[in-house]
């Protein structure tokens, strides 16, 4: 069960990110391989923060990494970009569920506000195949095109960081 998380960017929680994407890399594509992986990893390591999320016994149960961009349609870092693009979110397959994904994404949401209230969008992919998160985003983002992803089509959902705060804000307290 979801009890915390850490927000960041230092190397320390990188590598614990890194070992928890490596081990869990099928739960972000059931496609891809080490190397990908390791390509994936180093891709993004460099721009992105972090939101690592613990369980009561503080193992490592949820990973998301994100950054931020200028424009909805762009990926590339922009350090005074006013839009939020989330890379990959992860959950330990043992962990699994909407509550321990949702509770992780209001602390990730209201972080990220408290940081800079002047990001105002919300930018992330789903694997087209995917339909679990496909019946869960439109609870809170809207769909807006299909993309090419590393692995295939890709559902891209956008949401105002005011109205996803304000839906997940409404969820119970953790404990």
């Amino acid at each position: 069960m979801y009890q915390y998380s850490i927000f960041g960017n230092s190397d320390e929680l990188g590598a614990q990110f890194s070992s928890f994407f490596i081990r869990h890399r099928e739960q972000f594509s059931k496609d891809m391989v080490l190397d990908e992986a390791l390509i994936h990893l180093l891709y993004c390591m460099q721009y992105m923060s972090l939101i690592l999320s613990y369980n009561e016994n503080d193992e490592l149960i949820a990973a998301m990494n994100y950054w931020t961009v200028a424009d909805r349609d762009d990926s590339t870092y922009d350090p005074n970009g006013q839009i939020v693009r989330i890379s990959s979110a992860l959950i330990a397959p043992h962990e699994r569920s909407s509550r321990v994904f949702m509770h992780g994404f209001r602390d990730w949401s209201n972080y990220i506000y408290e940081q800079n209230p002047s990001i105002h969008t919300v930018v992330f992919t789903a694997r087209a195949d995917n339909e679990y998160l496909n019946r869960l985003y439109p609870k809170f983002a809207t769909f807006t095109k299909m993309v090419d992803g590393l692995h295939g089509l890709e559902r891209q959902y956008k949401v105002s960081l005011l109205d996803l705060r304000t839906f997940l804000n409404r969820l119970k307290p953790k404990n």
